[in-house]
């Protein structure tokens, strides 16, 4: 895999004629792929196939995340992973590329975040006070 650092390899990939980029960030893949006229940009959102109630977990917070970010959620037809896509239409310059993976990015960590809160078990509640009210 490669390495995207800096404007200047993004700058020299979107003049360039490669159809496609696979870089990293942390332990996820991005993907910048050209598909007519326009460029996918793709941010790993789980390395593993959900299960059913994992993958219901994670449909949660789609729609409410499309009034935030830019990103829809899509699941990787051969491996089962979800992903974070963006379509950036008009050859956009080096500058919104770079701002909308960060969008994405954000939105990946935003989600992962919510995901491992919610499946932490919850708290007991506990009493206001140990101590009967009396009249």
């Amino acid at each position: 895999m490669e390495s995207l650092e800096g404007e200047d390899d993004l700058a020299r990939w979107l003049s360039g004629s490669d159809p496609q980029i696979t870089l990293t960030e942390g332990d996820s893949r991005i993907v910048l792929r050209r598909d007519s006229g326009a460029l996918v940009l793709g941010v790993e959102l789980t390395q593993h196939v959900p299960t059913n109630a994992q993958l219901e977990n994670w449909m949660r917070p789609g729609a409410a995340s499309l009034h935030h970010f830019p990103g829809a959620l899509a699941q990787d037809p051969v491996h089962g992973a979800l992903w974070l896509l963006e379509c950036l239409h008009d050859a956009p310059n080096p500058t919104q590329v770079q701002k909308s993976l960060e969008a994405l990015l954000n939105q990946r960590d935003t989600w992962r975040a919510v995901m491992a809160r919610l499946a932490c078990p919850a708290r007991a509640p506990r009493p206001a006070s140990r101590h009967p009210l009396s009249p």
